[in-house]
C-alpha cells in the first residue's frame, strides 16, 4: 500500500521523534494550544459589535502591527522590482518589504539612522523609492518630535517600546538613505492633542530588552 494511506500514522511518528529531553507531559503542546486559543478569543472579542470603544482602540494598533494573513502574504511574496526602474512602489530588502506612503502607509513607517551614529535613530515615513546610479535609495520625511509643552503618557514606562511624537511631520529637507540604514518598521497611532504614539517593531531590540 502507498505511503499516503497512513497520513496520521506518519504524523504521530514525526511527533514521536521530536526531541523533548525525555520529558513527557505535553507542556509544549499545551503552550501552543493555549496561545492559539487566547489569540482566537482576543480576536473574537475585538471584532464583537458590543466590544467597548476603549478596547477597540487597541484593535487599530494590532491591525497595524499584525496585519491579516492575506495582507502579509500579498506583501511579502511579491517579487522585488528591478533596480533598472527609476521609481518603485515597493522594494524588498533582506526579506522585508518597504513601500512609499502613497502605496501603503504602514509599509512606509520606519525607524532609521540618517547618519552612521547609532544614537541618531529617528522615525519617519518613506515618501519615494528611487534608483540612482544603479543603487536603490529611500527618500524619507521625519516624524516631528513631541513639543516639550505636551505630555508623554508613555515616558514613565521605560521598558515599553512606545514613544510619543507629534502627529505632524518635519517641514524641512528629506533624508535620502540606503535600505541598510533602516532598523525596523514602526507602527503609528495618532491620538489626542496632535500626538502620535510610535511602537518599534524591531524583534531583535525587543528580545534584548527582555533578556539583557
Amino acid at each position: 500500500m502507498s505511503w499516503w494511506c497512513f497520513p496520521f500514522e506518519r504524523l504521530i511518528g514525526t511527533l514521536q521523534k521530536t526531541h523533548t529531553n525525555n520529558h513527557v507531559g505535553g507542556d509544549l503542546e499545551k503552550t501552543i494550544l493555549q496561545s492559539f486559543l487566547r489569540g482566537a478569543n482576543l480576536r473574537r472579542h475585538l471584532n464583537r459589535p458590543n466590544c467597548p470603544q476603549l478596547i477597540r482602540q487597541f484593535k487599530i494598533l494590532f491591525d497595524k502591527a499584525l496585519p491579516p494573513k492575506n495582507q502579509r502574504e500579498t506583501m511579502f511574496t511579491a517579487n522585488p522590482p528591478s533596480v533598472r526602474q527609476l521609481s518603485h512602489a515597493y522594494y524588498t530588502y533582506c526579506g522585508v518589504t518597504f513601500s512609499h506612503q502613497s502605496t501603503h502607509l504602514g509599509g512606509s513607517l520606519v525607524a532609521y539612522y540618517p547618519t552612521t551614529k547609532p544614537q541618531d535613530l529617528v522615525v519617519g515615513s518613506i515618501q519615494e523609492i528611487k534608483t540612482e546610479s544603479g543603487q536603490v535609495l529611500f527618500t524619507i520625511k521625519r516624524q516631528a518630535p513631541l513639543p516639550v509643552t505636551k505630555f508623554d503618557p508613555f515616558k514613565r514606562y521605560a521598558d515599553f517600546p512606545a514613544t510619543t511624537y507629534s502627529s505632524k511631520m518635519v517641514d524641512g529637507p528629506l533624508d535620502s538613505i540606503h535600505p541598510s540604514q533602516i532598523r525596523s518598521h514602526v507602527a503609528r497611532y495618532e491620538f489626542s492633542h496632535e500626538r502620535a504614539v510610535i511602537i518599534d517593531l524591531c524583534r531583535v531590540g525587543f528580545l534584548i530588552s527582555l533578556f539583557p
